[in-house]
């Protein structure tokens, strides 16, 4: 029942979030709006990728245009151990491709949405024995007022032999 209740809540958001930027338009030049961002020139970005949970150290990069791609890392270190052994320390790790769509652009401002697809291995304490990796998708947004850029996704890394489980991740960065 908690599981429902959570993907209710963020199809509720989903809604809110997209009705917001459809009538945000209006008042756009019609060259620019959500459905079609004309002139959208290809800009380059980099920006830390850090995962609050789980992976506290990445890098995400990419091109911001209708639609660009990026590629993001993220790192940290977990601990993996058995029922009779000693706890040993594991590297994470997550690797993910996406797609980026701009969604609002108006004088310097853009608000970018992303959705990724990757490979990751960020459960922080697993038994040997469990799934040691797996799918991973993130979904978020960024913002870009002038060259500075904020970052902010959800991630969720399936498990086979183990939990799902999930991290929010925040960066900020610059567009060249």
């Amino acid at each position: 029942m908690k599981k429902k209740s959570g993907l209710n809540l963020a199809a509720f958001l989903t809604v809110i979030i997209l009705t917001q930027n459809v009538f945000g338009q209006n008042n756009q030049n019609s060259e620019n709006s959500v459905f079609n961002p004309k002139g959208m020139d290809k800009e380059f970005f980099i920006s830390t990728n850090s995962g609050i949970l789980k992976t506290p150290y990445g890098i995400k990069i990419g091109y911001i245009c209708n639609p660009g791609i990026y590629l993001g890392f993220r790192y940290g270190t977990g601990e993996e151990w058995e029922y009779d052994e000693e706890t040993k320390s594991t590297n994470l790790y997550s690797i993910v491709a996406g797609l980026t769509k701009p969604l609002i652009i108006k004088n310097d401002f853009s608000l970018v949405a992303q959705l990724g697809l990757g490979y990751g291995q960020w459960w922080d304490s697993r038994r040997v024995s469990w799934t040691k990796s797996g799918i991973e998708l993130e979904g978020g947004l960024m913002m870009k007022k002038k060259h500075f850029l904020a970052n902010l996704t959800g991630n969720w890394l399936n498990g086979s032999k183990t939990y799902s489980t999930g991290d929010l991740c925040l960066g900020v960065g610059y567009v060249f």
